[in-house]
């Protein structure tokens, strides 16, 4: 405890802010007595807020008494009277007397107590305590002692609310130190949770509320999660539980702030989790719900509550009353959903710091304290006792909802002080494909979504498409419910393209007048610098080819005139009689030819040549002319395409190669595309601030590195079902391998094991059986899943390396659909982020984020397959197609 210090400044500036509060108070206290006896773990009250928010650190056996103008500390430890001992000597200090007794009973004790005793009378007979709290220790038991003979002439009263009040409004500091414990908690809600519940309930795994529970309060230890940690939040180690968290499933839903996980199997079909974070021991709270095969009914619930949510967050405002606010909740539910208004939570939240819930500043009915600029409050909705009239499994008719998040009131309005996943596509789930019969094995889907969602609505519901003249049922119930989904699609639709109207219209305001044409630029081309450069043999009146300088001499009313050969846009030879023709045809304005060849003057009043015609009897010199002038318009045009190509090539930053020890390697890996000659297995390394894959050949090797921050997706695909298990690799910006612009790498590795001969060894030929066949089967999975497990852990490595700058992505094969995106046909398979095709060249990698719309093209009744085009965002790309879709996937897609 001796390496402490205390910050002087903050100690005053925050002592003089509860002294002013206590005497702005018309009938407050004479005096303010706090007392702390023994620490007891895991306990935030009051008197330990006012120690930590006073002092930054809880000070057990002391006792503080404020009078109106000094503050007396008494305590049984000299340390704690050491680190205390600066506060004396601080700059606009509010006076300070400290007194240290012995811990054993000592007439010096006595004298010491009978001092504060006296201090007390002189104040004024009312005395300010937290009546709540009863402190027990030593030096409690001997103030009782002293203090008893004449507490007939004391009056209590209760400051619960004065110290509420005033720890309640924080400094800029105390508000990062509650950003900083919300995020750790969004992080561990949508990084850990939703990962981990969705394995559970994926691989079927039997696992109670509880076990959940105890898993997620582990993850806080996990050098993962840590890792993630240290990039958004300064002091990790500084991070922990403000209580245990809470996962609840099942039917039993407890929403109190201190409801604790039972031992009850968790069960799919609403998750309700709430998890309390501490950073420098300020708290922040964050709670979501989870739905498994939601009904219509669930959904749309739960899509009210988030909108009442988002309305709560801007009714927070400084100068409001927090019983107002729970009054405007109370009347949009009474308004709008009057059905769940019965429902409906007794409080939308509380104010947090040292102590997780405020017990004076709640949002509830009655409540006259305002809201001020620089407190943190939990917002947080309810839906509790909601009854699932279409569930099959008992304990799924009941069901409860609850958000909470922590918000910041600020001068201007309240803000989140942390984002986490909240939309419905984000906390949904579906595992049940409603298209099987009703008897037979429900389907599992892989949640479609990790690091934003899990389960981006994977949902398989009754088709809404009529592909086929027959009925898909007989129940008219059926296609009413069909109809409204088709309702509810075309409405979503209508709100994404208003959505788009508006960011487009934003895009491209103070635009008007290009007609979406670029800017053209004048190309402009020196031939020649000086005259004395042109070429001697051109003033002899011939033409000269100089393939030196890209340019054509002609000889004009007996003068040499330079032609670039970018100006000159054909040439041809004829014959006529004894002559020979050559025809030199100009780029100029007017003519019917691309963009490419358009010419471009700023002089308005430019006149320009069309072509040039000259004739000659030498007919092997006019054709050795006109075979130069071709060849220099070829060796152009291939210059320019190369310049093109290599125009979005950027120069990369150098690769730091671990130091002092062996980096993480791969070995036995092969990389497409090639980078030159015959393929051979080489290792992939994984270094400071990127990747290096040493090419193996006969001439040596070339180093392919690739930077951290040039990749923009990671993939891992497993060999389940395919022929290779791969890492791939999508850039930023592609780099040059070989002499081809690249833009895609893959590192992958045979599934079969062309050394092993499954016919031609020596136990083949002794035994042959259906042992034989099912050892070898078994072997083959064995491998595979080896390789599964290589490959993947290799992946997360490379994650962990760049700090979280680079998220591992995983194909999702269960949910693919089959296309044409280039010339054959191959399977698609979504990821969270894009749809990709990894198995064969060419690769296929498009990131959704970039689209703008998918057009849906040929969907008629009759045809069999229907064609997408995706239009990015970017209008100047060209769209993407992927034609002969099957129209029978046609619902899943949509």
């Amino acid at each position: 405890m001796s390496d402490k210090k205390l910050d002087a400044p903050a100690f005053h500036r925050r002592a003089k802010r509860l002294m002013d509060a206590w005497k702005a108070e018309s009938d407050g206290p004479d005096s303010l007595l706090v007392i702390h006896g023994k620490t007891a773990p895991d306990v935030y009250n009051k008197t330990i807020a006012i120690h930590l928010w006073l002092f930054g650190y809880e000070f057990s056996d002391t006792i503080l008494l404020f009078t109106k103008d000094k503050i007396h500390i008494t305590t049984q430890r000299k340390k704690v009277a050491k680190i205390l001992q600066p506060l004396q000597d601080a700059e606009n200090a509010v006076p300070l007397e400290i007194t240290v007794i012995s811990k054993d009973p000592a007439p010096e004790n006595q004298q010491a107590y009978e001092k504060a005793l006296a201090t007390l009378k002189a104040s004024g007979p009312a005395v300010g305590t937290i009546a709540s709290e009863e402190p027990s220790s030593k030096i409690v038991a001997e103030w009782n002692t002293v203090y008893s003979g004449s507490q007939s002439e004391f009056t209590s009263r209760d400051i619960g609310s004065l110290v509420s009040d005033t720890l309640a409004v924080k400094e800029e500091s105390e508000i990062k130190h509650t950003k900083a414990a919300a995020t750790a908690g969004a992080l561990l809600m949508q990084d850990y949770f939703v990962d981990e519940m969705a394995k559970i309930f994926d691989e079927e795994e039997k696992v109670t509320n509880r076990v959940l529970a105890e898993r997620v309060e582990g993850a806080l230890a996990s050098k993962a999660v840590e890792k993630r940690l240290k990039a958004k939040v300064p002091d990790v180690d500084m991070i922990e539980w403000g209580s245990l968290p809470s996962v609840q499933s099942g039917g039993k839903y407890a929403l109190a702030l201190d409801a604790q996980s039972n031992t009850d199997a968790l069960h799919a079909g609403t998750v309700v989790c709430s998890l309390n974070m501490r950073y420098f021991m300020y708290s922040a709270s964050v709670s979501r719900t989870f739905m498994i095969d939601p009904t219509p009914e669930q959904e749309k619930n739960y899509a009210f509550l988030m909108e009442l949510q988002r309305l709560l967050v801007t009714w927070l405002q400084p100068g409001e009353a927090m019983g107002d606010v729970y009054e405007r909740a109370t009347a949009h539910v009474r308004e709008h959903r009057p059905d769940l208004i019965d429902n409906f939570g007794a409080d939308c939240g509380f104010v947090t710091g040292f102590e997780l819930s405020d017990s004076v500043n709640v949002l509830a009915a009655g409540n006259k304290r305002k809201l001020e600029a620089g407190m943190a409050v939990v917002a947080r909705v309810q839906l509790e006792g909601l009854t699932n009239a279409k569930a099959t499994d008992a304990r799924a008719r009941t069901y409860a909802y609850q958000l909470a998040d922590t918000v910041v009131v600020g001068a201007e309005g309240a803000a989140v002080a942390a984002s986490c996943i909240k939309k419905p596509n984000d906390v949904s789930f579906f595992f049940n494909d409603d298209d099987e019969p009703a008897k037979a094995e429900p389907t599992r889907a892989k949640a479609a979504s990790a690091g934003s969602a899990k389960a981006r609505g994977g949902a398989a519901r009754a088709p809404t498409t009529r592909t086929s003249a027959i009925l898909p049922s007989k129940f008219r119930s059926d296609e009413r419910e069909d109809e409204s989904s088709v309702r509810q699609r075309r409405e979503h639709q209508k709100e994404l393209l208003s959505r788009l109207q508006a960011d487009g219209q934003r895009r491209f305001a103070g635009e008007a007048g290009t007609d979406g044409e670029e800017a053209r630029t004048v190309r402009r081309f020196e031939s020649y610098k000086r005259e004395t450069a042109i070429p001697r043999e051109a003033r002899s009146g011939r033409i000269i080819v100089d393939e030196r300088a890209d340019t054509v001499v002609l000889p004009i009313y007996g003068m040499a005139v330079p032609f670039h050969i970018s100006t000159i846009k054909s040439a041809s030879k004829s014959d006529e009689g004894e002559y020979v023709y050559l025809r030199l045809n100009l780029v100029s304005p007017g003519q019917g030819v691309g963009k490419k060849d358009a010419a471009q003057d700023d002089n308005g009043g430019a006149s320009f040549v069309r072509s040039l015609t000259f004739r000659s009897t030498d007919v092997a010199r006019m054709a050795e002319i006109h075979h130069g002038i071709t060849g220099l318009k070829r060796d152009q045009a291939k210059r320019e395409a190369e310049k093109a190509q290599l125009a979005d090539i950027v120069e990369q930053d150098r690769l730091v190669q671990v130091a002092g020890q062996r980096p993480q390697r791969l070995g036995d890996v092969f990389m497409r595309p090639l980078a030159e000659g015959k393929r051979f297995p080489a290792a992939l390394e994984i270094h400071s601030n990127g990747l290096r894959y040493m090419a193996a050949g006969r001439s040596g090797g070339t180093p392919v590195d690739i930077l951290f921050n040039n990749i923009r997706h990671l993939f891992f695909q497993p060999c389940d079902k395919e022929l290779l298990v791969l890492i791939h690799v999508n850039l930023r910006n592609p780099i040059i391998l070989g002499k081809k612009k690249i833009q895609d790498i893959q590192f992958y590795r045979e599934a079969s094991d062309a050394a092993f001969d499954e016919t031609g060894n020596r136990r083949r030929r002794i035994r042959y059986g259906d042992e034989d066949e099912i050892e070898a089967e078994q072997e083959e999975l064995r491998r595979r899943r080896q390789l599964n497990k290589e490959f993947e852990d290799f992946a997360t490595r490379i994650v962990d390396a760049s700090n979280h700058d680079v998220e591992l992505d995983k194909p999702f094969r269960n949910i693919a659909f089959t296309g044409v995106p280039a010339r054959a046909n191959v399977l698609l398979q979504p990821t969270v982020e894009c749809l990709v095709h990894l198995s064969d060249a060419p690769f296929f990698v498009l990131t959704v984020a970039d689209v703008e719309l998918v057009h849906l093209e040929r969907v008629q009744f009759g045809l069999k397959n229907f064609d997408m085009v995706f239009v990015f965002r970017d209008f100047k790309r060209t769209p993407v197609h992927v034609n002969t879709v099957p129209m029978k996937q046609l619902d899943d897609i949509k």
